[in-house]
């Protein structure tokens, strides 16, 4: 036998040893292949709008300029997608995008079972029988999250929630470590101002991740602030850490100034900044539902919690809930501060997506799952160590094994059988065809006029696929802005007249009116509110403007 033959035989030997002497390891790292498997297979092959990925192509053309997409910015998002992308070698822009929301969803998984793993280990041992059945709930659980349908869907597409699942499982998880060095006595000084750099960065993805830094930041501090508050005054390493983490906002007006094709309210200046970083465009869709909504939104979110880990999750997380208050009350405190926060927050967002914010609600009720998970199996065990002379105690070593393979059948196999087709995007081409149809039908220094949904993927193709076509894409529902008006005047200036006042619909009419004879222009849609304005002519998946 030749010395690599062997050296392979003995590697295949080793490896169920390196398994057994690292099965934490071992299994975050199935989680990760598991759940990156799942997503991929799913994942839309480019640009999409299914699965509420009608934002990717901002996304998209933003981070392949170095521009500014809608607020508020998301500059860690964008500067992470453009450093991803730059480092494949195959795929377009818009499947390397798809495959990094599949990766960093992938990760959330095995990071929520270091966390769940985690928190179950501080119950007190009579709860949990040893390490092996938190190690057990907390895999199972995991496997739930992965095939829960919100985390499933938006690891499919062009959009930052996966990104956003990944850093809150990471906090909670480093927050649970923090924790238990306190309580141990010590200041856990370096894991408090890592996750201080961690809530910063993950500012600059999501603002929804504060809804969990918050209360369980306080869970951290709680205890040191009861022992010495004149002493945290006093540190300035976490300060400093989420001043570093927030420095991502820099990137902003860096490329602002560079006057980038996609450059949202100019934040190189002050109250451009301030628009974008605050979101002011959305500031109105905050609490801003209307009353009659909200019975259908509760509903509806109800509906949508059920199916996130099964009616069996969702009554194991219900029962584990009860079981945290009682003997972690602290982390129950502050796992229920963050889930009604974010249930509240989504419910009152006037916007038909705002489902999307629940994603890191759902992580945290992940937790309570796994708790319910593990006490049933541990009082299912106890049942059968009494019932004396029966089947089920000769049989009682089975016993948590069988909860544990009846619970991945009625969580996981349940959620992938019942949510494989909703959310399946893998032969979605419909974004991509309407696009390259579009730019077909355009031709040449074309000015398309487009409205709500087309426009993100047109300025995909314009800034990024086919930049050479030099087509003026013009989003109606940014017409009404100045700073929008000007940037296309410097963008297209032989096609955006000067010195127009007035509104979104005499800023139409007047840039047809200018390219009329000298440039094709065209609609999105014959029955927006703009086309009563023109007469039109069907071209394609477009509306040719003859006057």
């Amino acid at each position: 036998m030749s010395s690599a033959v062997t050296a392979r035989s003995d590697r295949l030997i080793r490896f169920p040893t390196v398994i057994k002497n690292h099965p934490i390891l071992a299994a975050s790292i199935l989680l990760f292949a598991l759940a990156l498997a799942l997503f991929t297979s799913t994942m839309a092959p480019g640009l999409t709008w299914e699965n509420e990925g009608g934002d990717g192509g901002d996304f998209l053309a933003a981070a392949h300029t170095w521009g500014i997409p809608h607020p508020t910015g998301y500059p860690t998002y964008i500067v992470l997608l453009r450093s991803f992308s730059d480092l494949l070698w195959f795929g377009d822009e818009a499947s390397r995008a798809n495959l990094f929301s599949a990766l960093t969803g992938a990760a959330a998984v095995p990071l929520f079972f270091l966390a769940a793993r985690k928190m179950l280990l501080r119950f007190p041992v009579a709860d949990t029988r040893g390490h092996g059945l938190p190690f057990a709930a907390a895999f199972v659980t995991a496997l739930g999250l992965a095939t829960s349908n919100l985390l499933w869907k938006q690891s499919t597409i062009t959009e930052v929630y996966s990104l956003n699942a990944m850093f809150v499982s990471l906090f909670i998880w480093l927050a649970l470590i923090g924790r238990s060095r306190i309580d141990r006595g010590e200041s856990a000084l370096g894991i408090r101002t890592g996750l201080a750099l961690l809530l910063g960065i993950s500012f600059g993805n999501h603002v929804t991740v504060s809804f969990v830094a918050i209360p369980f930041g306080l869970w951290i501090y709680w205890p040191l602030i009861r022992q010495n508050p004149k002493g945290l005054l006093l540190e300035w390493q976490p300060v400093v850490g989420l001043l570093v983490g927030l420095s991502i906002y820099a990137y902003a007006p860096i490329a602002s100034a560079q006057d980038p094709a996609l450059n949202w309210f100019f934040p190189d200046s002050f109250s451009g900044f301030r628009s974008m970083a605050s979101a002011s465009l959305y500031q109105s869709y905050v609490f801003g539902l209307s009353p009659d909504s909200f019975d259908d939104r509760i509903i509806a979110a109800f509906g949508i919690w059920l199916t996130q880990f099964t009616a069996l999750g969702a009554i194991l997380g219900i029962s584990g809930v009860s079981l945290l208050w009682s003997r972690l009350r602290g982390f129950a405190i502050a796992g229920a501060g963050s889930f009604t926060a974010l249930i509240i927050y989504s419910i009152a967002y006037n916007s038909f997506d705002s489902y999307v914010f629940l994603i890191p609600a759902f992580i945290v009720f992940g937790l309570w799952v796994s708790v319910g998970l593990m006490n049933l199996a541990v009082g299912l065990a106890a049942l059968a160590e009494k019932a004396d002379g029966r089947w089920i105690t000769r049989n009682r070593t089975r016993v948590i094994p069988a909860v544990m393979i009846a619970a991945v059948i009625g969580m996981p196999v349940w959620s992938l059988a019942f949510n494989y087709s909703g959310v399946d995007i893998s032969d979605d081409t419909e974004a991509s065809e309407y696009v390259t149809s579009a730019f077909d039908t355009a031709g040449q220094s074309a000015v398309i006029i487009a409205e709500d949904i087309p426009t993100f993927g047109l300025w995909y193709q314009a800034f990024v696929v086919e930049p050479e076509q030099d087509v003026a894409i013009i989003a109606t529902f940014l017409l009404g802005f100045d700073w929008y008006w000007e940037h296309i005047q410097r963008q297209f200036p032989d096609r955006i007249p000067v010195g127009v006042q007035g509104g979104t619909s005499q800023r139409v009419r007047a840039i047809a009116a200018h390219n009329i004879g000298l440039n094709p222009v065209f609609l999105t849609d014959d029955e927006d509110s703009h086309a009563v304005l023109f007469e039109l002519t069907e071209d394609g998946p477009l509306w040719r403007v003859n006057s």
